[in-house]
């Protein structure tokens, strides 16, 4: 190279230099300067994210056959941090939550489930489904089936009914599993008969309550005789998995391995603002109630737990939903809202008889991407200050009964009550009439019923050419309310009532002539639910068709009370008593076997 090159070269590099250097410096003192710098420096643009919002497809569903749906899942244990706490947890497949399925009404389901938990046994429920002709699928241990053993594989085949759709959900039905994440989502899409037009997103979200210590460790704290019977009390919640929790409210007694959250590592509830969007909620919480609301936008409920079209206002807040509920809600932005939009979620504190300065009971996240914008979480407003708000016990059903209910021909009374008794070493226990309720070693459905234990509360109802329709009287003798499950049916919502205050009582016992019903029994649009809050000091009024043979579990949803007795069922059959016994499927029986 030339001397001139050479020189030419070295002064490009002396200017290149230079301005590099011009560059840094003034990017460097421009804020003591004063000087304002381009705008697009001063905000991250948002990039594309993916959604906490389980996505549905109706439009796959819509207009296809009824066909046969295959699922192989392994379920494993490993480590998350849901809410930026790290925590061991139940996976499906190395998901957590567990995988969602979606099908039409008819559809046959094959869930090939293989337990690679160590040392645990594991069955699933489908909660909500009615299992017609497939009582040994329902997963209810004790009942129907023995525990899958560890290292063990089981099939569940059942098929979903003509007329069954809606939001329902699959969780684990032994021990305390479900409260560690054992759970996943189960939408059911009615078939169209016309060419399927959506106007609108269709997500899911399980929202629930959440607990640090391993849900065992919470159980075997309440069940102990250092509880006095007070509920445990959550420290955080989460949407599908997701959650924040401040790490500066730790105790020393209890360390954790906790990562704070910023609003920018927040992932959104939606994806973007679709001009309307139907959120299916689930409570999968184990002791909470949540209420939810969305700023900027309108909350209208169309339908709760499987189905049941209801009539309702649009507001701008919607709960109680209590644990096992489902309630799907058009949600609908306001024109011109320009702030930063949030998904608000309230925990009911009802069963809360204990502090715990770690929850926070009233918690914000972003409902959409732009909200990842905003520089410091936006505490919820205040429920009393909001106008408008829908009570989701006191809706009504969208169209009326076909025909006037007929009479119930059968009544069946329960009380539920919590109770701690010294010959049961000061622990609590929760009763059904009296009794409290222990699973078997063999399932009651492989048993004659002269060889079920004094465990056992299930009320017999004949079966025939002719179901017959039975009132279920349950009533709440505790000071929190109950959510109650019942499986294998649905029922109608005929009566529900709530003791003002604490000090009143709300029983109701239709054998008594003394005892009035405090409520007229809605007889032209109740509910129809298969999940329903028993109020606390107060009673429900529930009709049923008894039109499904089998044993069916009606228990709590709140896990520890379950977990300590509050269950029981019916046993809907013919008189013979061996009748139920050819409902045993060889395959679960092999369960208890291998055991």
């Amino acid at each position: 190279m030339s001397l001139g090159n050479r020189l030419l070269a070295t002064r490009t590099s002396f200017w290149l230099a230079t301005v590099v250097f011009l560059i840094a410096a003034t990017l460097l003192i421009a804020p003591y300067a004063g000087w304002q710098l381009p705008q697009q420096l001063a905000h991250k643009q948002p990039q594309p994210r993916e959604q906490v919002a389980i996505p549905l497809h109706p439009h796959l569903h819509a207009k296809r056959d009824a066909k046969t749906l295959r699922f192989d899942w392994t379920v494993s244990v490993g480590l998350r941090s849901p809410d930026g706490v790290e925590k061991q947890v139940y996976l499906v497949n190395g998901q957590f939550p567990g995988p969602t399925i979606e099908a039409r009404s008819g559809d046959r389901i094959i869930v090939h489930v293989r337990n690679r938990v160590p040392d645990e046994g594991l069955s699933l429920h489908w909660h909500g489904l009615q299992m017609r002709g497939n009582n040994s699928m329902d997963g209810a241990v004790g009942i129907t089936q023995c525990p899958i053993p560890s290292g063990k594989d089981f099939v569940y085949d059942f098929k979903i009914g003509a007329h069954e759709h809606g939001t329902f959900w699959w969780h684990s039905h032994h021990k305390v599993q479900r409260g560690d994440g054992l759970f996943g989502g189960l939408v059911i899409h009615p078939p169209q008969q016309t060419l399927f037009h959506a106007d609108y997103d269709d997500v899911l979200l399980m929202v629930g309550d959440w607990f640090h210590q391993p849900q065992a460790d919470v159980f075997e704290w309440y069940a102990g005789w250092t509880s006095l019977g007070d509920e445990p009390v959550p420290d955080s919640l989460q949407i599908n998995g997701h959650g924040r929790f401040n790490c500066a409210m730790e105790m020393a007694a209890f360390p954790l391995n906790c990562t704070d959250k910023s609003v920018a590592e927040m992932t959104p509830i939606l994806p973007r603002k679709a001009e309307k969007t139907r959120l299916r909620l689930v409570n999968v919480g184990t002791v909470s109630g949540v209420t939810v609301m969305v700023d900027g936008a309108t909350l209208h409920p169309v339908e709760l737990d499987g189905g049941c079209a209801v009539q309702a206002s649009v507001a701008d807040v919607v709960g109680v939903l209590y644990p096992g509920e489902r309630a799907d809600l058009i949600l609908t932005w306001k024109p011109g809202y320009k702030n930063h939009a949030w998904f608000n979620v309230y925990l009911d504190d009802e069963n809360y008889s204990r502090p715990n300065p770690a929850l926070i009971e009233q918690q914000a996240f972003p409902a959409v991407p732009e909200t990842a914008l905003a520089t410091t979480f936006q505490p919820p407003r205040d429920l009393a200050a909001i106008d408008t708000r829908v009570d989701l016990s006191g809706l009504t059903s969208e169209m009326p009964t076909k025909t006037s209910l007929p009479p119930a021909q059968q009544t069946i009374l329960f009380y539920l009550k919590t109770m701690i008794k010294s010959h049961l070493g000061n622990r609590p226990h929760g009763y059904v009439n009296h009794t409290t309720w222990e699973p078997q070693a063999k399932p009651l459905l492989s048993q004659s019923r002269r060889d079920w234990d004094g465990n056992q509360f299930f009320p017999h109802v004949p079966s025939g050419a002719h179901p017959v329709h039975v009132d279920l009287v349950i009533n709440n003798l505790d000071d929190g309310s109950h959510p109650v499950h019942l499986h294998g049916h649905s029922f109608y919502v005929l009566s529900s009532f709530r003791a003002k205050g604490r000090a009143g009582w709300g029983s109701y016992n239709p054998y008594d002539p003394a005892s009035k019903l405090r409520r007229p029994l809605n007889l032209e649009n109740p509910l129809i639910k298969d999940t329903v809050s028993v109020p606390r000091r107060g009673h429900v009024v529930l009709r049923v068709l008894a039109d499904n043979p089998g044993l069916w579990m009606l228990h709590c949803h709140m896990m520890v009370h379950m977990g300590t007795g509050m269950a029981a069922g019916f046993h809907v059959g013919p008189s013979n008593d061996e009748q139920h016994l050819l409902a045993v499927n060889p395959a679960a029986s092999s369960l208890c076997e291998a055991s």
